[in-house]
């Protein structure tokens, strides 16, 4: 394979590894949370939300990424043009379409969360919307490894067939 799609194809997977792995970290946010009191646990919570922000601007361009490096992947090996290199095939397709619905529930889990806080800074109950977002994110972290896993095997249908 060619050493620049190679860059190319490998872009989208490194970016993604180090997105899921920051992505465990703030999932394991709610077992750690349970031990701290007091003004550790204020700071720990601020932090806790402007990771989730920050972690919800990366997803949408990881995923942006993905369909920008597999178009240009398309473009240099299929002699493919746009608008039809954005959307991959067969195997492929699956990935991407999992990408999408990930950006859906990521973007249902950021407002969870956001209205979780909103409604504990009113002064207003909010354990409900709480339980949900962490319920979500337990939802979200299961389908996130189910579409890395068929990342790992487009890749490697990729890396063969080059």
């Amino acid at each position: 394979m060619d050493p620049t799609n190679l860059v190319i194809i490998l872009l989208h997977p490194l970016a993604a590894l180090m997105v899921i792995s920051w992505m465990i970290r703030q999932h394991r946010w709610r077992q750690r949370g349970l031990l701290l009191k007091g003004e550790e646990r204020k700071v720990s919570v601020q932090s806790h939300e402007r990771d989730g922000e920050r972690l919800y601007i990366l997803a949408w361009i990881l995923v942006t990424g993905g369909f920008i490096a597999n178009s240009l992947y398309r473009i240099r090996t299929e002699d493919a043009t746009l608008p039809g290199a954005l959307m991959p095939s067969g195997a492929g397709g699956l990935h991407a379409g999992g990408g999408i619905l990930g950006l859906i529930l990521i973007t249902i889990l950021w407002r969870k969360g956001r209205r979780a806080r909103d409604l504990r800074n009113a002064g207003k109950p909010w354990a409900a919307e709480k339980q949900r977002h962490g319920r979500a994110s337990d939802a979200i972290m299961v389908l996130i490894g189910l579409h890395a896993f068929l990342g790992f095997l487009w890749l490697m249908q990729l890396l063969s067939s080059a």
